[in-house]
């Protein structure tokens, strides 16, 4: 073992970044990406938490997060909670909803075509605990990863890429050119796997609406029905009180409002057939996220809001930027049906100049009427104030010299309350003469204070567990205030407990009641220290040691296979 600690400490010391990314001591497995604040959040900022599924961005083989996933994160850059081990491949949608009268938490996860911008895979829900309750997949088709809408607590909206057969020549392909992508939207009940509804933009979209022909230098040649010509690319469907559909058609650049009793268009948004008056100064193109927002009584005023890319690429596919627009931006509209014309409320631009996301995003109104805007492939998320469009709180999603260059699809905030089933992680390091044992639990928002202690076996049992007798003494409390809170204690102290010491972490809720306990564990040399390292310094307030430390005798208090 000796010869295998000289070795790490050798490999540390000559190569300094080896174990940098040890964000959190108590589990080293995981490597979140950090949030590169350049605006902290102001007071008035929304309650909750941040909801983002950072990836590897288009730039290079080396660019993106060292792990991929769902993350929950504080406005400070803490981590919440890491999906690893919860969420499988490329995840996307992931947010905080209602389904049947309780919170949980959506995502999609499955494979991510980026040559195409399409996926495969399913939709699942989560619990508090972030148990997987319920999945939802399509009757006969491939679910995409761009649409996971829950609508009225019951059912679940997606998207759809369908291959068909069509001739394409009239629309400038070649007569070899022979497929085309149809979008579709299914409606399904969660709960019994019904459909609902279901949509084709073939229905209502003609193909000379797209602004993307087909190009055999491109994707979406046409050629075959894996590379089919995706003249609409379908990336939000949302659904009103009166039951009718909002969609998003990137690659028409247009809107579209559709009756959902028989998919048949009520109104578009832009493009180049639009039912509302745009002018040049408020156009838009290449959108995401197109949402509902309010209609008056009378039904003549509706308000959207959406994400304007206003530029679209081919740079993960080794092409160029089409772009109408220096910046990308979130939006609100006012739709008026008694002039049909269209005037934009407000438009939320990026801090630093302005970001320009060619792909991805989405804005999401929240309650208080501030905005929170994830800007896609541009890898950086934005709280406004809703009133004037001022930044109140920005970050890129940065995974530094790790994996540079992250971007999101969509990102959220949310409040968020999770109790996880898993149980908290704990380690304790011994650094001369102190040691410092940290604790941690993935997920939990619930825990507000953690209380460490030290178990010795008193008297064995031999293998009769009945028979053992167990000493725990209380080392110290301290107020939680990050995903991972610490306590240095003398390590004298515990050498002086005795032999077969085992240090363990009890989690108290706010009102001082036990929510979880870890496994205990024995203390470890802190490697960090052999390779020249300075010890981290714990977070939190001091520690109460020594007058709040406590003894008590309990036989059996736990089975030896916990420790």
């Amino acid at each position: 073992m000796r010869y295998f600690r000289a070795a790490l400490g050798l490999l540390v010391l000559n190569h300094p970044f080896a174990l940098a990314d040890w964000q959190y001591r108590s589990r080293p497995d995981l490597s979140p990406p950090r949030l590169n604040i350049t605006i902290p959040a102001a007071d008035d900022a929304a309650p909750g938490f941040i909801f983002v599924t950072p990836y590897p961005s288009f730039e290079g083989p080396r660019a993106g997060p060292e792990q991929s996933a769902a993350y929950i994160f504080r406005d400070n850059g803490d981590l919440v909670w890491s999906s690893l081990g919860y969420l499988a491949g490329w995840i996307g949608n992931f947010q905080a909803v209602r389904y049947k009268g309780r919170p949980v938490l959506q995502a999609f996860q499955g494979t991510l075509d980026p040559y195409h911008g399409h996926g495969f895979g399913t939709a699942v829900l989560l619990d508090q605990s972030y148990q997987q309750i319920a999945t939802v997949q399509s009757l006969n088709r491939l679910v995409s990863i761009h649409e996971f809408r829950i609508v009225d607590e019951k059912t679940a909206i997606f998207e759809i890429f369908q291959p068909t057969p069509f001739d394409l020549e009239p629309h400038g392909g070649s007569k070899d050119n022979r497929w085309i992508i149809d979008g579709i939207w299914q409606e399904i009940d969660i709960e019994t796997g019904e459909l609902v509804f279901e949509g084709h933009s073939l229905d209502f979209s003609d193909p000379s609406n797209g602004v993307i022909p087909p190009d055999p230098s491109r994707a979406g040649s046409g050629a075959t029905s894996g590379d089919g010509w995706d003249y609409f690319h379908v990336n939000s469907i949302d659904k009103d009180s009166e039951g009718d559909y909002l969609i998003s058609g990137r690659h028409t650049s247009t809107i579209y409002k559709l009756s959902g009793r028989d998919g048949s268009l009520i109104w578009q948004l832009g493009g180049r057939d639009s039912t509302f008056a745009v002018p040049d100064a408020i156009r838009f193109g290449y959108q995401h996220d197109a949402r509902f927002l309010s209609r008056s009584a009378d039904g003549a005023i509706e308000t959207i809001s959406f994400f304007d890319n206003a530029a679209r690429s081919d740079r993960q596919r080794d092409g160029g930027l089409d772009q109408i627009r220096p910046q990308s931006s979130a939006r609100i509209f006012r739709l008026n049906h008694t002039d049909h014309t269209a005037t934009e409320v407000r438009r939320f631009v990026g801090p630093d100049g302005g970001l320009v996301a060619p792909s991805q995003g989405n804005a999401q109104v929240l309650p208080n009427g501030n905005v929170f805007v994830n800007w896609g492939q541009a890898g950086a998320v934005t709280e406004f104030r809703g009133a004037d469009a001022t930044p109140i709180f920005h970050a890129y999603l940065d995974s530094g010299h790790l994996a540079p260059g992250v971007q999101s699809y969509r990102g959220f905030r949310y409040e968020w309350e999770g109790q996880p089933r898993e149980r908290p992680a704990v380690v304790a390091l011994r650094a001369g003469a102190e040691t410092t044992v940290y604790v941690s639990w993935n997920g939990d928002t619930v825990a507000a204070t953690w209380e460490f202690y030290a178990r010795v076996d008193v008297v064995d049992g031999g293998s009769g567990l009945e028979d053992a007798v167990f000493r725990t003494q209380k080392l110290g409390a301290v107020a939680r205030t990050s995903f991972e809170t610490s306590l240095a204690v003398s390590s004298s102290e515990i050498r002086g407990l005795g032999h077969h010491v085992r240090i363990f972490a009890v989690a108290l809720d706010a009102a001082g009641q036990y929510i979880g306990r870890s496994v205990g564990v024995a203390v470890q040399d802190d490697i960090r220290v052999a390779a020249g390292e300075q010890p981290r310094r714990p977070k939190g307030r001091p520690p109460k040691v020594g007058a709040a430390a406590q003894s008590v005798l309990k036989g059996s208090e736990a089975p030896r296979r916990d420790l």
